[in-house]
């Protein structure tokens, strides 16, 4: 039987997959790993990771997994293409410079440089060296908690959520995503009895607390919003997220 839902995979089901080394027919988009691994300049061990934590989606076809070349394609854009990613503290220090707010936690040297960079290659350049600003972690919860959940004051609400609450063309209402400081992660885990799934329902981005009044809203900066509608594999947030970009105008 052929699934085409989009999932993430874990490691053991992926090893086993192996051991099939022809791609089956009628699957015209999506690769097996080792042209993934190809594509992407990366080996075959570190594509399994990535299908391991969900940060590439797979489906299955005739018992292999295979990956949307949109799924690529969206990795590709996240690889780092010039300069080092930057740390949690100054990835969010730009992401508050793009959306025209105060980012007390640093210094006037680095708002300078964060600013200048900002203007010389643009939000959309600058993802591949954002990714600290929180690596997404899929689980789910009881849909009865989600609402809880989303009310909850230790998460600031961001991607497909965010954008469905500030009505940015988005209708979202069977998942939650957003930010937790790191401090806070495991206590929010534990109360609403999270777990990792391969159909998640809760998005979560863990962020060291670098400064003491973390997390400053309920919504995320606009920002931020946007970078996470891009790396979602929803085609439909992706477009708002594009559409986010160009309204920020950075």
């Amino acid at each position: 039987m052929t699934s085409f839902g989009l999932t993430s995979i874990g490691s053991r089901n992926y090893y086993a997959d192996t051991m099939f080394d022809a791609t089956p027919q009628g699957t015209v988009g999506l690769l097996p790993v080792v042209e993934a691994a190809g594509r992407l300049g990366v080996s075959e061990t570190r594509v399994r990771q990535l299908l391991g934590s969900g940060e590439l989606r797979a489906r299955q076809v005739q018992g292999l997994w295979l990956i949307p070349v949109e799924e690529i394609e969206r990795r590709e854009d996240l690889s780092p293409q010039s300069g080092r990613r930057l740390t949690a503290l100054r990835a969010w220090g730009l992401i508050y410079i793009a959306a025209d707010l105060p980012a007390p936690w640093l210094d006037r040297s680095a708002r300078y440089r964060l600013r200048r960079l900002l203007e010389q290659r643009g939000l959309r350049a600058l993802r591949s060296r954002l990714i600290a600003r929180g690596i997404p972690t899929r689980m789910r919860a009881h849909p009865s908690l989600l609402f809880e959940l989303s009310q909850d004051p230790d998460l600031m609400l961001s991607g497909a959520t965010a954008a469905t609450q500030l009505g940015l063309g988005l209708l979202a209402h069977d998942i939650v995503e957003g930010y937790v400081a790191a401090d806070r992660a495991e206590d929010f885990v534990a109360r609403y009895h999270l777990r990792a799934s391969r159909e998640p329902n809760v998005v979560l981005r863990v962020v060291p607390r670098f400064t003491p009044d973390w997390l400053p809203s309920h919504e995320a900066p606009l920002p931020a919003i946007a970078l996470d509608l891009l790396e979602d594999p929803d085609p439909r947030a992706r477009e708002v997220g594009d559409a986010l970009i160009a309204r920020i105008g950075r």
